[in-house]
């Protein structure tokens, strides 16, 4: 881990607010930073999810490939913000494509460190799971949020 990254720094991550210093410092070792230029895809559509992202600096365009081959833009990720989580999770295909904008610094966790959490510290990863289940939930809420905006627009 480099010295940039920190206690403070990781703990100010939404999925690893809620963990002490003492758990901060034990997830340390399963997770390391990644320097990446800009146009580098994480991650394509289908492919098998093998590692959850979280942005440091820059940022990740996530597309959608329609029916007509054309690029849906689903959204622009941020520093703070987290991509490959539902893969992580549930191992099916990626549901999304990953690219980033600019250079950009993540923060990678495998699957194969996510699950060595899961099984090493039950109290740290009911933790974690329930950092990604709050960032999910508040994702599935703008997404509701949206919907209902397209339904207005439909009924005009």
């Amino acid at each position: 881990m480099s010295e940039k990254m920190s206690h403070q720094r990781l703990s100010s991550l939404p999925v690893f607010k809620d963990l002490d210093k003492n758990e901060i410092e034990s997830v340390f070792q399963y997770v390391f930073e990644q320097s990446v230029k800009k146009d580098n895809v994480l991650f394509v559509e289908g492919m098998p999810g093998e590692s959850l992202y979280i942005i440091l600096s820059g940022s990740v365009e996530i597309t959608k490939e329609t029916k007509n081959h054309e690029k849906l833009v689903l959204g622009t990720m941020v520093p703070g913000d987290m991509v490959g989580e539902m893969s992580l999770i549930d191992s099916e295909p990626r549901s999304a494509t990953a690219i980033t904008l600019e250079d950009s610094v993540l923060l990678v966790i495998s699957k194969k460190s996510f699950n060595e959490i899961l099984r090493s510290d039950s109290h740290v990863a009911a933790k974690i799971l329930m950092g990604l289940l709050k960032v999910v939930s508040r994702r599935l809420r703008i997404i509701d949020n949206k919907i209902e905006e397209i339904k207005k627009i439909v009924k005009k």
